[in-house]
């Protein structure tokens, strides 16, 4: 259990925020957790208007109900067959300019793709 949570409001600091964090809870991860802890119930999404730049909400929504779907029909989601397409992460690094995409990405990750536990894995050590 992490020190700051919501029962104990997350320790939020109310000088602090009146003077330098809009939250007052120190923390990004903290602040992510109240955040989706304040957000509540599961909310009805019928009357919700997106737009163009959330084109990514509606295609997730849409996967994650076709999966529910599936499994009370008694089927396995498709994507469990496709495991290997989930082993790509983000990552931050910052570098020298000097250094191409690849070399960062082997020097970061270990695999010139980014891949953990796919194709090319642990490219830097072969």
């Amino acid at each position: 259990m992490p020190l700051r949570n919501k029962a104990n409001d997350y320790l939020i600091d109310r000088k602090l925020q009146r003077t330098k964090s809009y939250t007052g809870i120190k923390g990004v991860s903290e602040q992510d957790a109240a955040v989706q802890d304040s957000q509540g119930p599961i909310a009805d999404r019928s009357r919700e208007h997106l737009g163009p730049t959330d084109l990514g909400i509606m295609h997730f929504r849409k996967l994650v109900m076709d999966a529910a779907r599936a499994l009370q029909n008694g089927e396995a989601p498709p994507h469990v067959a496709h495991q290997d397409r989930y082993t790509v992460r983000s990552g931050a690094c910052v570098t020298s300019k000097s250094k191409d995409l690849t070399a960062v990405m082997i020097e970061r990750f270990g695999d010139p793709a980014g891949f953990v536990g796919g194709p090319g894995q642990n490219a830097a050590a072969e």
